[in-house]
């Protein structure tokens, strides 16, 4: 199934009924028809008091929604189809209590919505893998450190970043963001691994002088490093400067309230938006998908601690 590229006009009419949506959900779970998880048999037809299909050969039920983000949703799939549009399609972010306002919906319902759809992008870049030339360095999130007589570290106190870019030419290409613990060999390890393509190996890293960036030798990759001064760091680390900039921009925009537990999910929102910024009206389209193809994520798995006052970041829980 390919995507669409729509506006809020187009988008809007073409998903204004739950059918529509149901019928969005099951082309892109079924992308060359039906087949019945029960038998294998690639024939059924549609129950049209309910959302599912009956298997014509061993007449098992398969609901549509099933073994996907939608899964025993209470919620109208089109206003789960408007919050996946307002997600894809604001930069600077959206707030929970805006979208509640806009749909008429109780702030909490669409909170964990929303954690939801961002748990469906992580899950539909967690293959994603860097190659090339890569830009490589880390960033620390947690607003601005506010002065103190014993003069604690800028560092102190915030969410350290381990930030990786493809950097193509003067552009930027795909970006992955992670929080570390710190930024000692064994930190950057388990990322470089995993987001870093190894077959072949040989990609090729700028970073600065940071003792513990040679671990990316370890997979038989090349380094460049050295100290880059703060006034040539937009200049010799562009990309990684940009994507940095921007996360920062983003979180800072809408949001009000951090908390620790979700930084990531954040992060993993801003790189799946960045990862498709050329494709900007498509975007919609894209996260439905991802939502069809996530499996069902449960209540017990979107925690919501009380926010952090002194954590104070410019996100909203």
């Amino acid at each position: 199934m390919r995507h669409l590229d729509m506006n809020l006009k187009q988008f809007r009419a073409r998903f204004s009924s739950e059918e529509a949506c149901l019928q969005a959900i099951f082309d892109w779970r079924w992308p060359r028809g039906f087949i019945c998880p029960h038998c294998q048999h690639n024939d059924g037809s549609r129950i049209r008091t309910r959302r599912s299909i009956e298997c014509s050969l061993c007449g098992r039920q398969t609901s549509i929604t099933s073994k996907t983000l939608f899964h025993k949703t209470r919620t109208p799939l089109t206003d789960w189809f408007l919050i996946i549009y307002f997600i894809a399609q604001d930069k600077s972010g959206t707030s929970a209590l805006r979208i509640a306002s806009f749909l008429g919906m109780h702030r909490s319902t669409v909170s964990i919505i929303m954690h939801k759809i961002r748990i469906a992008m992580a899950h539909r870049d967690e293959n994603l893998t860097l190659a090339g030339l890569i830009e490589m360095d880390e960033a620390f999130f947690g607003g601005r450190t506010k002065k103190t007589k014993d003069k604690k570290p800028l560092s102190k106190d915030k969410i350290q970043v381990l930030v990786l870019v493809e950097a193509e030419g003067t552009q930027a290409g795909d970006l992955v963001m992670k929080v570390i613990n710190g930024a000692e060999y064994n930190d950057l390890l388990p990322v470089i691994a995993e987001k870093i393509e190894s077959d072949p190996p040989g990609q090729w890293f700028r970073a600065d002088g940071w003792g513990s960036h040679h671990v990316v030798m370890q997979f038989g990759h090349r380094i460049k490093m050295g100290h880059i001064p703060r006034s040539l760091q937009d200049q010799e680390m562009r990309c990684v400067s940009l994507a940095i900039s921007h996360a920062k921009s983003f979180f800072k925009g809408t949001f009000h309230h951090f908390c620790k537990i979700h930084i990531q999910r954040y992060l993993d929102e801003f790189c799946y938006r960045w990862n498709r910024r050329h494709r900007e009206r498509q975007l919609a389209s894209h996260l439905i998908a991802a939502c069809a193809l996530c499996s069902p994520v449960f209540y017990s798995a979107v925690p919501r601690p009380r926010p952090e006052p002194e954590a104070d970041l410019g996100i909203a829980a």
